[in-house]
């Protein structure tokens, strides 16, 4: 039987750490992931100065594609090696926390405050500061420069 479950992940959510680096996922991701999931993100470091959390079953995705990759190339190493190095499975518990690494702490910038954003089929972990950072550089959704890719998924 095919799973019809829509896991999807929107909307933007304040939260903090607690002073064991954990927090809290919000009920409207946890409600969203798949249960074939057992309540398991992967969590890893983000092309930007942000956190990844991938659902497993994203993640085993993300590995398939990584993995056909040459291992050959000293590009494509250095590219697989660069996702997967930080990536750690991650368990939430019944409170659904998820404890972050220092090393993803520093990485990311994060302090006591986090941003979550939900990316569709992964979360963003960002650091307030960095990500009002990000967006007073010109960051904007009527940009011209998007026009093209608003076009490709036919807004």
């Amino acid at each position: 039987m095919k799973n019809i479950f829509n896991q999807s992940f929107t909307g933007e959510y304040n939260n903090s750490l607690d002073g064991k680096n954990r927090m809290n996922i919000p009920a409207k991701f946890r409600k969203s992931l798949d249960p074939i999931n057992d309540r398991t993100f992967v969590l890893t470091r983000g092309f930007e100065k942000c956190l990844l959390l991938y659902p497993l079953n994203e993640w085993q995705e993300v590995e398939t594609q990584l993995s056909q990759l040459s291992s050959i190339r000293s590009r494509d190493r250095d590219f697989v090696r660069s996702i997967t190095r930080y990536a750690i499975p991650i368990q939430y518990d019944a409170q659904g926390r998820i404890q972050i690494p220092e090393i993803l702490i520093n990485f990311s910038q994060i302090k006591k405050e986090i941003t979550i954003i939900g990316m569709i089929k992964k979360i963003e972990l960002w650091s307030p500061e960095i990500l009002d950072n990000k967006e007073t550089q010109g960051i904007d959704v009527e940009d011209k420069d998007f026009d093209d890719l608003a076009n490709e998924i036919k807004f």
